[in-house]
């Protein structure tokens, strides 16, 4: 079947990171977050009406839904996608405040996940290291629900430079581990602080450990053996909310 050239884009930024990297662009998929993507979306493929307010000022492509088929693995599509230019940040744009580093997590759904538990958590941003998923992998951008276009979200090339650079800036340095060590609620997160998640199987390489200015763990009196990145994120996120309004 013969593509147009903004169908033929948009599934080449679906299906491959090499391409989302070379364009500076992404898709996203359903209203809610063509909403939230606002003025970055270059244009709509679209099955059915838009709302008024959604294409106002964007240039829209209608398709067939078979056409539309090739550009979605979502069970029920919503019928409209957008290609979307990626935000441009970098540690910089990161504030004082609570962050968390993703060290080569793998999973999608892990990582859209911490990166909606992190604004959820009001956090000032998110860093990715080398090896970790990519940010605009559409399983990602579907588990944020638009988060990532609320807080910065910074890739790395060089996790322990960044870490030197984030200590000279002030920021506590707090690693993740296994049961054993430190429980997280001992911790004082209510300053500036960068919270380390590891992988989902290995957890943080030792000498990424090794730089940490505190190590902790969460206590799990059950008989569950872990916890995901994702839900380990969240409890220790909501453990700093928690010291930060007790506080006020």
């Amino acid at each position: 079947m013969r593509m147009l050239p903004e169908v033929r884009l948009a599934l080449g930024l679906i299906e491959k990171r090499k391409a989302r990297e070379d364009e500076g662009k992404f898709v996203v998929e359903g209203e809610h977050l063509i909403v939230e993507a606002g003025e970055r979306v270059e244009f709509i493929i679209h099955t059915r009406t838009l709302p008024p307010q959604l294409a106002a000022g964007k240039k829209t492509i209608k398709v067939s839904q078979k056409e539309f088929a090739h550009l979605t693995s979502v069970e029920t599509p919503a019928g409209l996608l957008a290609v979307v230019r990626k935000p441009e940040q970098t540690l910089a744009d990161i504030m004082p405040g609570l962050v968390v580093f993703c060290v080569e997590i793998q999973d999608p759904g892990n990582l859209g996940t911490i990166i909606r538990g992190a604004d959820a958590a009001g956090a000032k941003g998110v860093i990715l290291s080398r090896g970790t998923v990519d940010l605009f992998n559409p399983k990602v951008i579907r588990s944020t629900q638009g988060s990532l276009f609320h807080l910065p979200i910074v890739q790395v090339k060089d996790t322990i430079e960044t870490i030197g650079q984030l200590k000279k800036r002030g920021f506590k340095v707090v690693a993740t581990a296994g049961q054993g060590t430190r429980p997280h609620f001992k911790a004082d997160l209510s300053g500036s602080a960068v919270i380390l998640i590891g992988n989902e199987g290995a957890g943080l390489p030792d000498n990424i450990k090794k730089l940490a200015d505190e190590t902790v763990s969460i206590p799990m009196p059950g008989k569950a053996e872990s916890l995901n990145a994702a839900m380990a994120a969240t409890v220790i996120l909501y453990e700093a909310v928690r010291q930060r309004w007790s506080k006020e």
